[in-house]
C-alpha cells in the first residue's frame, strides 16, 4: 500500500534484519490514524522484524521509514509511540508492585531529574484503570498471572500517552479467558482513537477489533488489506504453523528491550 498524507507510519522500499542479514525487504506500507492492523504471517516470515523495524530495533539495510510524516532517523517524540514486547522479566528483574512498574512508562515524559508528580500518577492510575488493574495498584508483579503481567505491560506503555501503540504476540502464552479481557482492553483503546499494530498468531481473540490485516511470508509483504477481504482470502494468503517462535530466534540474535531496576520511580522522588 503506497504511502498517504497524514499516516503515523510510512515504509518506502524498507528492508530490515539483523547483523549482515535482511529478514524482510521490498515493503511499502502505510497506516492511517485509527486504524487496528494485525501483521500475521508463518513463524520466520519476519513479521516480528517488520515491526521492530520500525521501532529501530532491527538494522535497516535499505528504503525509508517515517514516523508521523518524520523520518525516523530524525524522530524525537517518542512518546508518541508505545511498546508492548511479548518478552517480558516483570516477576524476575525487580520486585516491585504493578503501579511502580507502570510508573516507568511515565519516563520518558519527564525531564532529566525531574520529580515523579500528581500529573504523572494521574496518568498511571488511568492506564491501570483502562487494562483493568486499579484493584491489583500495589500488588507485587511476580504475584500477577501471566495474563495479568501482559496487562501490566500495556498499562506501562499506555501510561506514555502514546498515539500509537505496536504489540508482539500479546496473547502469546495467555489463556482464552485472559485473552478475552486483552480483546476488551483494547476496545476501550480504539473506542478513545489509538491506532494500533499488533503482530499476532491468535487473530480470532481481536477479530470484531481488526479492521486491516498484513501477511507476512518468506521476508515479504504477501496481503494487505481489509479484514474483511482477509477473511474471504484466508487460505489462499496464510499458511501457519504450530510453533511460536520469533523472527529473530530464526536468524540471529536481536536486541531485547529489559526492564532495568533502575527505572522504577517512586512517588514523590527524583531520578538520578
Amino acid at each position: 500500500m503506497s504511502t498517504g498524507p497524514g499516516a503515523v507510519i510510512e515504509l518506502a522500499d524498507a528492508a530490515f534484519g539483523y547483523g549482515e542479514r535482511p529478514v524482510v525487504s521490498e515493503v511499502n506500507l502505510s497506516i492511517a490514524p485509527g486504524e487496528v492492523v494485525a501483521v500475521l504471517g508463518p513463524n520466520g516470515s519476519g513479521k516480528s522484524t517488520l515491526v521492530k523495524g520500525i521501532l529501530g530495533l532491527a538494522d535497516q539495510f535499505a528504503g525509508q521509514v517515517r514516523l508521523f510524516g518524520v523520518p525516523r532517523a530524525e524522530f524525537r517524540e517518542h512518546p508518541r509511540l508505545g511498546y508492548v514486547p511479548q518478552r517480558h522479566t516483570l516477576s524476575g528483574t525487580v520486585r516491585a508492585t504493578v503501579t511502580e512498574v507502570v510508573a516507568t512508562g511515565r519516563l520518558s515524559r519527564q525531564r532529566w531529574f525531574g520529580r515523579f508528580s500528581a500529573a504523572d500518577a494521574t496518568h498511571v492510575e488511568r492506564a491501570l484503570t483502562l487494562v483493568g488493574l486499579a484493584d491489583r495498584a500495589r500488588v507485587d508483579v511476580a504475584d500477577l498471572s501471566g495474563g495479568q503481567q501482559r496487562r501490566v505491560l500495556i498499562a506501562r506503555a499506555l501510561a506514555g500517552e502514546p498515539e500509537v501503540l505496536v504489540m508482539d504476540e500479546p496473547t502469546a502464552g495467555v489463556d482464552a479467558a485472559n485473552q478475552h479481557v486483552l480483546a476488551e482492553v483494547l476496545a476501550r483503546l480504539v473506542a478513545q482513537g489509538l491506532t494500533i499494530l499488533v503482530v499476532t498468531h491468535e487473530l480470532a481473540a481481536f477479530a470484531d477489533l481488526v479492521t486491516r490485516v498484513i501477511v507476512v511470508d518468506n521476508g515479504h509483504i504477501q496481503f494487505d488489506g481489509p479484514a474483511t477481504e482477509f477473511n474471504d482470502r484466508r487460505q489462499d494468503v496464510l499458511h501457519d504453523h504450530d510453533s511460536h517462535h520469533h523472527d529473530h530466534e530464526l536468524t540471529a540474535p536481536a536486541r531485547q528491550v529489559v526492564p532495568r531496576s533502575v527505572d522504577v520511580p517512586r512517588p514523590g522522588s527524583r531520578r538520578g
